[in-house]
């Protein structure tokens, strides 16, 4: 989906939203290194996510550049035991395009999949500090008119050493349709 003109993108310029394959893993992973405080994964994760998970994924990139540069990204899959709920594990955008509605339409680009018309529930984890990711998801709940709840998921002892914050389960849903609200 090419995008520049609605008012989410115009300010970031024109963007092409589309599903990632194995090519996009490295730009992907040089996007996440440059984007604290995100978990870094291995770059053979962010290959596979690409390869295999490419239904539920979307890459960002500028529009008529030479090579591979992910500009943004969201990583997500449907849990297999929960075939209506799409679990949204990493969303990066460039420092340079934050605050101008690209996350959002990440996570819109994905939604409107006809492959997903069956998502009833978002779900993420989000740390406490993590204000950004927490606001991409009431807006998510506000533009549908759905419920959210957030409860705590992955306790600060399970993460490491104390180094991570507690991981919390934000849940948005039920969603009466995604197909029909783009939120533009």
């Amino acid at each position: 989906m090419l995008t520049g003109t609605d008012k989410a993108t115009r300010k970031a310029g024109r963007l092409l939203f589309r599903k990632p394959d194995a090519e996009d893993g490295p730009a992907i992973y040089a996007l996440v290194e440059r984007s604290k405080p995100l978990d870094l994964n291995s770059r053979y994760c962010y290959l596979i996510l690409c390869e295999h998970f490419s239904s539920t994924c979307v890459v960002a990139e500028g529009e008529g550049k030479a090579g591979r540069e992910a500009l943004a990204f969201l990583t997500a899959y449907v849990p297999p035991d929960r075939p209506d709920t799409l679990f949204v594990w990493q969303i990066a955008v460039d420092t340079a395009l934050r605050g101008q509605g690209v996350a959002k339409r990440l996570l819109a680009e994905v939604l409107a999949r006809p492959t997903l018309k069956d998502i009833r529930f978002v779900e993420a984890t989000v740390n406490p500090s993590n204000d950004a990711s927490r606001n991409i998801f009431h807006s998510l709940a506000r533009q549908y008119d759905a419920e959210i709840s957030e409860t705590l998921l992955f306790p600060t002892e399970l993460l490491g050493d104390g180094d991570h914050e507690q991981e919390n389960l934000i849940r948005v849903g039920p969603f009466r349709s995604l197909q029909n609200n783009s939120g533009e």
